[in-house]
């Protein structure tokens, strides 16, 4: 159910928004420049950014495993965080929306970040003004009271209405609002709808400058430090996301998984579909949404794709995306929603391309020890192993529902493809230490 506000307020007073956003940054530039470098723990350095300190490391640890081709890609170096988190302290009068100070719980306002797109600051700058004029409260963490916790900006900059060139620079936002309640029926709820309806008339398609994509609503009161809450509601503006990656249309809930450089991962994705063999099988391993999967089955290349990702919640966007699939691509795609983990060896089999996306902590030591023995060609033990295992996997009914694809994409006869194992890995890392290991 949609929340109703009781009241609609006013339109902004003092924020007469610019026709356009304006950025201040020289994207010649390698210095942040950031006014909130050192108090905030965001960035760690801000000098040289196109020559990062762990850059020689990463050259000599390839070197010394014999790979002196190594090459590296930068993209933007200033306003390319085009997805946020952000926690909301303070007061009415004086809202902070940041991130924490480096080993505390004390916010660090940053509403300058040079790291953020411009439309993000934007809307934050707007969310500051709502919260102190309908007297929001933030979130008081030592009491847990408060309405407002957090706050997570999310950009999108497909617009088929406006060049291509110009799609970067006017995107907008979906802001996700962490509301400190159980529900939108609690007693709070009706300020959560007075500030969905001053954002959405202050940055929506009837103010100055439309800013604002969406709104959504997550309930959250839980002590620990998990952000978002089970129970999220669409608020206003567009229910689906959009962004173009790899060629082709994603659909992003705000609780599905979403790179915050999107020019980057965009590049790496055109990249990545190089390396795929024409003709191969793939299996996508932590493949959240789908977006590797869906872009490789695009590509024509395959002849099968399986995704397999732990996060049951994806399951929506990945069918939304794979609705927007050119027609014909002579490759079967399936979403399977399990743990890639617990039966590693199984994902495996039948697939002749394994690419793994692993979250910052790394790859699961099973799924190393899988990798492992395929590299060294046990493939023999892997098949009595799977006959071995047949009957008691039948006892345990879950373990084969994991198996069946919970999205089937094409009608393409899947060939039987048992015996066919990895001849190649693509690894995509975020956390370098462990991608070392």
């Amino acid at each position: 159910p949609r929340l109703k506000p009781v009241v609609a307020p006013k339109p902004a007073a003092s924020l007469p928004p610019p026709p356009v956003i304006v950025s201040t940054m020289d994207p010649a530039s390698t210095c942040l420049n950031c006014t909130h470098f050192g108090s905030c723990s965001g960035c760690t350095h801000e000098f040289y950014l196109d020559k990062p300190p762990v850059l020689q490391e990463v050259t000599d640890f390839f070197s010394a495993h014999g790979i002196e081709d190594f090459t590296f890609s930068r993209g933007r170096l200033s306003e390319w965080r085009c997805r946020a988190k952000l926690a909301v302290r303070g007061t009415p009068e004086k809202p902070l929306i940041g991130l924490y100070q480096e080993g505390t719980h004390i916010v660090q306002d940053i509403p300058e970040c040079r790291a953020h797109h411009p439309s993000i600051n934007y809307a934050i700058k707007l969310l500051k003004q709502g919260i102190s004029e309908l007297g929001v409260q933030p979130f008081d963490e030592d009491a847990g009271t408060g309405e407002l916790r957090y706050v997570q900006m999310t950009v999108t900059t497909y617009n088929t209405s406006i060049p291509v060139a110009q799609r970067y620079e006017q995107a907008r936002v979906q802001v996700s609002l962490v509301w400190n309640s159980r529900d939108e029926r609690s007693k709070n709820s009706e300020k959560l709808s007075l500030l969905q309806e001053f954002l959405w008339t202050n940055g929506g398609p009837r103010s100055n400058l439309h800013v604002i994509h969406s709104i959504w609503a997550n309930f959250q009161t839980s002590t620990s430090n998990i952000i978002f809450g089970h129970k999220w509601r669409h608020i206003g503006g567009e229910a689906d996301l959009w962004e173009r990656f790899g060629g082709v249309d994603i659909c992003l809930d705000p609780y599905s998984f979403g790179q915050a450089n999107t020019l980057s991962f965009n590049s790496l994705l055109h990249k990545l579909i190089k390396y795929v063999p024409r003709g191969s099988t793939v299996v996508d391993l932590y493949s959240g949404a789908g977006v590797i999967g869906l872009a490789i089955a695009a590509s024509r290349k395959c002849r099968s794709v399986r995704c397999v990702e732990i996060n049951k919640m994806s399951k929506l966007s990945f069918e939304k995306s794979a609705s927007r699939l050119p027609p014909n691509l002579g490759c079967t795609i399936t979403w399977h929603n399990t743990d890639a983990s617990a039966e590693p060896i199984h994902w495996l089999e039948g697939s002749s391309v394994a690419i793994v996306d692993p979250p910052r902590k790394g790859l699961h030591p099973s799924v190393i020890n899988a990798l492992q023995r395929v590299a060294l060609s046990e493939r023999k033990a892997f098949k009595a192993k799977s006959s071995l295992t047949k009957v008691k996997d039948e006892k345990r009914p879950w373990i084969l529902r994991a198996r069946e694809p919970a999205v089937h994409v094409d009608s393409t006869i899947m060939e039987e493809s048992s015996g066919i194992w990895p001849e190649t890995l693509i690894y995509i890392s975020c956390g370098w230490d462990s991608f070392k290991k």
